[in-house]
Protein backbone atom coordinates (compact mmCIF):
# COMPACT_ATOMS: atom_id res chain seq x y z
CA UNK A 1 0.00 0.00 0.00
CA UNK A 2 1.14 3.55 -0.57
CA UNK A 3 2.20 5.80 2.30
CA UNK A 4 -1.04 7.88 2.60
CA UNK A 5 -3.15 4.74 2.96
CA UNK A 6 -0.60 3.07 5.23
CA UNK A 7 -1.01 5.83 7.83
CA UNK A 8 -4.70 6.32 7.08
CA UNK A 9 -5.87 3.17 8.84
CA UNK A 10 -4.08 3.83 12.14
CA UNK A 11 -5.22 7.47 12.06
CA UNK A 12 -8.79 6.38 11.39
CA UNK A 13 -8.58 3.86 14.22
CA UNK A 14 -7.38 6.53 16.66
CA UNK A 15 -10.05 9.04 15.56
CA UNK A 16 -12.84 6.45 15.72
CA UNK A 17 -11.67 5.32 19.18
CA UNK A 18 -11.69 8.92 20.39
CA UNK A 19 -15.19 9.42 18.93
CA UNK A 20 -16.41 6.25 20.67
CA UNK A 21 -15.06 7.47 24.03
CA UNK A 22 -16.41 10.99 23.57
CA UNK A 23 -19.86 9.62 22.62
CA UNK A 24 -20.20 8.38 26.19
CA UNK A 25 -23.61 6.79 26.69
CA UNK A 26 -24.86 7.65 23.21
CA UNK A 27 -24.86 4.11 21.80
CA UNK A 28 -26.00 5.23 18.36
CA UNK A 29 -22.61 6.94 17.91
CA UNK A 30 -20.36 4.85 20.19
CA UNK A 31 -21.05 1.41 18.67
CA UNK A 32 -20.46 2.38 15.01
CA UNK A 33 -17.38 4.40 15.99
CA UNK A 34 -15.96 1.45 17.98
CA UNK A 35 -16.69 -0.89 15.07
CA UNK A 36 -14.90 1.44 12.66
CA UNK A 37 -11.96 1.65 15.09
CA UNK A 38 -11.64 -2.14 15.32
CA UNK A 39 -11.88 -2.62 11.54
CA UNK A 40 -9.38 0.17 10.83
CA UNK A 41 -6.93 -1.18 13.41
CA UNK A 42 -7.30 -4.69 11.94
CA UNK A 43 -6.64 -3.42 8.43
CA UNK A 44 -3.61 -1.47 9.65
CA UNK A 45 -2.22 -4.56 11.39
CA UNK A 46 -2.93 -6.74 8.34
CA UNK A 47 -1.16 -4.25 6.08
CA UNK A 48 1.84 -4.06 8.40
CA UNK A 49 2.20 -7.83 8.59
CA UNK A 50 1.52 -8.46 4.92
CA UNK A 51 4.03 -5.94 3.56
CA UNK A 52 6.82 -6.44 6.10
CA UNK A 53 9.83 -8.28 4.67
CA UNK A 54 11.11 -11.25 6.71
CA UNK A 55 13.92 -10.51 9.08
CA UNK A 56 17.30 -11.81 7.89
CA UNK A 57 17.93 -13.65 11.15
CA UNK A 58 14.80 -15.76 10.58
CA UNK A 59 15.82 -16.91 7.12
CA UNK A 60 17.72 -20.21 7.00
CA UNK A 61 21.32 -19.95 5.88
CA UNK A 62 21.80 -20.73 2.22
CA UNK A 63 24.35 -23.54 2.71
CA UNK A 64 22.72 -25.09 5.79
CA UNK A 65 21.11 -27.98 3.93
CA UNK A 66 23.22 -30.88 2.77
CA UNK A 67 22.75 -31.92 -0.83
CA UNK A 68 20.23 -34.68 -1.31
CA UNK A 69 21.93 -37.86 -2.38
CA UNK A 70 20.24 -40.63 -4.25
CA UNK A 71 20.72 -44.36 -4.60
CA UNK A 72 24.18 -43.93 -6.14
CA UNK A 73 25.51 -42.69 -2.81
CA UNK A 74 23.68 -45.46 -0.93
CA UNK A 75 25.88 -48.08 -2.59
CA UNK A 76 28.92 -46.33 -1.16
CA UNK A 77 27.48 -45.89 2.35
CA UNK A 78 28.12 -49.43 3.61
CA UNK A 79 25.49 -51.47 5.46
CA UNK A 80 23.19 -48.51 6.11
CA UNK A 81 23.23 -47.59 2.44
CA UNK A 82 22.69 -51.21 1.43
CA UNK A 83 19.70 -51.34 3.75
CA UNK A 84 18.30 -48.24 2.02
CA UNK A 85 18.73 -49.91 -1.38
CA UNK A 86 16.94 -53.07 -0.16
CA UNK A 87 14.05 -51.03 1.22
CA UNK A 88 13.85 -49.04 -2.02
CA UNK A 89 13.69 -52.26 -4.04
CA UNK A 90 10.96 -53.57 -1.74
CA UNK A 91 8.99 -50.33 -2.18
CA UNK A 92 9.31 -50.55 -5.98
CA UNK A 93 8.28 -54.20 -5.88
CA UNK A 94 5.23 -53.35 -3.73
CA UNK A 95 4.14 -50.48 -5.94
CA UNK A 96 4.51 -52.35 -9.24
CA UNK A 97 3.99 -56.04 -8.62
CA UNK A 98 3.17 -57.26 -5.14
CA UNK A 99 1.08 -54.78 -3.12
CA UNK A 100 0.74 -57.33 -0.31
CA UNK A 101 4.47 -58.02 -0.01
CA UNK A 102 5.20 -58.24 3.72
CA UNK A 103 7.89 -56.13 5.31
CA UNK A 104 11.25 -57.75 5.75
CA UNK A 105 12.25 -59.46 8.94
CA UNK A 106 14.91 -57.54 10.85
CA UNK A 107 17.32 -60.48 10.73
CA UNK A 108 16.88 -60.94 6.98
CA UNK A 109 17.41 -57.21 6.42
CA UNK A 110 20.56 -57.30 8.57
CA UNK A 111 21.85 -60.36 6.68
CA UNK A 112 21.30 -58.72 3.29
CA UNK A 113 22.75 -55.40 4.49
CA UNK A 114 26.03 -57.00 5.55
CA UNK A 115 26.64 -58.94 2.35
CA UNK A 116 30.02 -58.26 0.71
CA UNK A 117 29.79 -55.67 -2.03
CA UNK A 118 29.99 -58.09 -4.98
CA UNK A 119 27.32 -60.39 -3.55
CA UNK A 120 25.12 -57.40 -2.73
CA UNK A 121 25.42 -56.05 -6.28
CA UNK A 122 24.48 -59.50 -7.57
CA UNK A 123 21.43 -59.50 -5.27
CA UNK A 124 20.40 -56.05 -6.51
CA UNK A 125 20.83 -57.04 -10.16
CA UNK A 126 18.73 -60.18 -9.67
CA UNK A 127 15.96 -58.23 -7.90
CA UNK A 128 15.94 -55.58 -10.65
CA UNK A 129 15.85 -58.27 -13.35
CA UNK A 130 12.94 -59.94 -11.52
CA UNK A 131 11.04 -56.65 -11.30
CA UNK A 132 11.75 -55.74 -14.94
CA UNK A 133 10.71 -59.19 -16.17
CA UNK A 134 7.38 -58.99 -14.36
CA UNK A 135 6.48 -55.51 -15.65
Amino acid sequence: MSAPFRWGFPALAVLATAAAFLAGTNEAVAIPAATIAVVAASLALWDAVRTRPPEPSLLPPEEAAAPVEGPEAWFEAGPMGQESVILLLDRIDRSLLHPTLPTRDVRELARLSTLPREQFLGYVESRLAEIEAAT
